[in-house]
């Protein structure tokens, strides 16, 4: 973790909201100049250039603010109290301008800030299918979504991933590189400016699969997977008074709750605790092959997006 380039995460604990430095291994609790939602509530959070977008009480406004502002703004929903609706945030290069894009059934709604209206833009008759997580990835200028389609029997791709341009307002599909007949739990994430998938198979011996996608002449060609990690394998290496790796070390499986790509292109992990302890925070170190601690204090309940500042 000694590479200068910062990595920060933000984290939505049961006290509020923090951001998370990872080459210093401090956490900062945020000043909000809003109210977060109730703890029960779900709230989602996106990211773009340093900016958040997250929902507020009861899902009818959002949020848009960057950390250490005094002033954020505020967008009504389309349909006040939705928490299904998938939710997308990005900058479109073309107009030079930020959007949002949220996903009702088969309709989508456009919100760019030089119009401050919601709009009905393209419809997707693909969007008959469940989704992860209902925030996605932005990367450049599109939005990443996984999507799972192992509950129709007609459709012949089970899992895949949706791309909305905020450019062009259209949707596209990507193959999904995971594979469909294991259980497994897959995040999507930014590896060296393009789009990532992180797969962990929990029944295969806890194995974590990181798929990088390859472009030629701007168009996408394959997927091309690293090296698997075996977590089980990795934990060993821990010393025994640290009570917590131990336990997971002597576990048939691991519960991982959220995986992601650091800014130094470091595979970062949060192993859930299952109410037994606190979760832990791991980071694998390519040069060494083995996992190390990130020795965050409090219990890490929610993350919800990655945000990179230099």
């Amino acid at each position: 973790m000694s590479n200068p380039k910062s990595s920060h995460l933000i984290s939505l604990q049961t006290d509020g909201l923090y951001l998370l430095n990872l080459n210093e291994t401090t956490s900062l609790k945020l000043n909000l100049p809003f109210t977060l939602p109730a703890k029960t509530e779900p709230v989602c959070i996106l990211h773009c250039r340093g900016m958040i977008c997250l929902t507020l009480k009861d899902n009818n406004d959002l949020a848009i603010w960057k950390p250490g502002l005094e002033k954020f703004k505020r967008i009504p929903m389309v349909e006040p109290g939705q928490t299904t609706d998938l939710l997308g945030f990005g900058y479109d290069r073309v107009t030079d301008d930020y959007k949002i894009v949220m996903v009702n059934g088969f309709n989508t709604y456009i919100y760019a800030f030089k119009e401050s209206f919601w709009r009905e833009s393209v419809k997707n008759t693909s969007l008959h299918c469940k989704f992860n997580d209902r925030t996605g990835t932005v990367v450049d200028h599109c939005m990443y979504w996984i999507a799972d389609r192992s509950h129709n029997k007609t459709s012949q791709r089970q899992n895949t991933i949706l791309c909305f341009d905020f450019s062009k307002e259209e949707y596209q599909e990507l193959l999904s590189p995971m594979y469909t007949d294991s259980k497994l739990s897959s995040w999507l994430g930014v590896s060296r400016g393009e789009l990532c998938v992180i797969d962990h198979y929990p029944c295969l011996d806890n194995d974590i699969c990181l798929w990088r996608l390859e472009r030629r002449n701007k168009k996408i060609t394959q997927w091309n997977i690293d090296p698997c990690i075996n977590m089980k394998e990795n934990v060993k290496g821990f010393k025994k008074f640290d009570v917590g790796l131990a336990c997971l070390a002597r576990n048939k499986n691991f519960d991982v709750g959220f995986a992601c790509i650091t800014r130094n292109e470091e595979l970062f992990v949060v192993v859930k605790g299952n109410g037994k302890e606190e979760d832990k925070v791991m980071v694998y170190n390519e040069i060494r092959m083995k996992f190390i601690e990130v020795p965050f204090r409090s219990s890490l309940n929610g993350f919800r997006c990655m945000t990179v500042t230099d």
